[in-house]
């Protein structure tokens, strides 16, 4: 099964990046990442742009994927975005750029595979500029999280215009 498989990816990576002494600064953004994951979530349930896909098992579905995301595998990744920030301005720039594009080829290579899948107007190009938004404002909520909430909310709005779901499919 892939889902263990990069679990213990990530497992490896905690072990090895990350600085278990300083993880209470980052538990904070950690939390702001949930929140606006779960939020799309529930919001775009009906209406998905993105979802994961179990091809090992039928139980392995979005839902199932996407809590180890939510709660394991993104933390991990964010914390070690997080610690290694650069200081300069040029290195943080390029230090982005890395995550972002890490990020999207690994989901690109993972839509090849038919493990994740796109609809309602959302492909892999979306990626990008969704990851470096997401990077970008991520690193804003670390050093200022009032600045990141206020910048998120015309954001979330500029995102539903893009991409709008059925008011009714809240139901």
């Amino acid at each position: 099964m892939y889902l263990l498989l990069v679990i213990a990816v990530w497992i490896f990576f905690a072990y090895k990046f990350i600085d278990w002494s300083q993880w209470k600064k980052q538990y904070s953004t950690i939390l702001f990442f949930m929140v606006v994951n779960l939020l799309y979530n529930t919001l775009y349930y009906n209406h998905t742009l993105w979802a994961f896909r179990g091809i090992t098992a039928d139980w392995l579905n979005h839902s199932i994927i996407n809590i180890a995301f939510t709660f394991f595998i993104c933390p991990v990744g964010l914390i070690i975005y997080l610690q290694r920030f650069p200081e300069t301005r040029r290195n943080q720039l390029v230090y982005v750029g890395v995550w972002v594009g890490f990020y999207t080829i690994i989901e690109a290579l993972f839509a090849h595979r038919g493990m994740y899948v796109y609809d309602n107007g959302w492909n892999s190009w979306h990626n990008i500029w969704l990851n470096l938004i997401l990077f970008s404002v991520l690193w804003i909520h670390y050093r200022k999280p009032v600045i990141a909430w206020i910048i998120s909310i015309p954001l979330a709005v500029i995102f539903y215009l893009l991409f709008p779901f059925p008011l009714d499919s809240l139901k």
